[in-house]
């Protein structure tokens, strides 16, 4: 499904087959998928974060001790995939599945990281509330990533 959504190679089998049944496992998870007269037209997904798991503990590294109280010692959701179709893009199903995915779960604040040079991707969560927090480095092998946070309506 993922292929289906992204193209072949924009997510590894290695993904599918183990990161995300992995992920399946973490406290409330959130999978939606988006679907157009039968097409799927986006996908994503998120769960409760916590210190331990790989995503936050490197985003805790890059947070300053007052960043890292106000979103990470606290529960809070993480964003982890969020996909739409390339025909799909501009046409409100990012925004609904985002909004689906934070209506879904019982926090007052989520995070998520998307990469730092695409535009798209960063004008495109300004528009839905989130803001940029900071840098974050996930290794050698990733491109420039940002963290952003939003706090959502108790």
């Amino acid at each position: 499904m993922h292929r289906a959504a992204l193209g072949v190679g924009a997510l590894s089998d290695e993904w599918a087959q183990r990161r995300l049944p992995a992920h399946a496992e973490r406290d409330d998870f959130v999978f939606l998928v988006a679907r157009e007269a039968g097409e799927l037209t986006g996908f994503g997904y998120g769960f409760t974060g916590a210190h331990g798991q790989w995503w936050t503990d490197r985003v805790a590294a890059a947070l300053d001790a007052g960043q890292r109280a106000q979103w990470l010692d606290v529960p809070h959701f993480e964003i982890v995939e969020l996909h739409v179709r390339p025909a799909w893009q501009r046409r409100g199903v990012g925004s609904a599945l985002l909004a689906q995915l934070l209506s879904r779960q019982p926090h007052d604040r989520a995070l998520l990281s998307t990469q730092t040079a695409s535009r798209k991707a960063r004008n495109f969560y300004a528009k839905n509330g989130w803001s940029e927090l900071a840098a974050v480095d996930f290794g050698t092998a990733y491109p420039a990533y940002l963290v952003l946070g939003k706090r959502l309506a108790p």
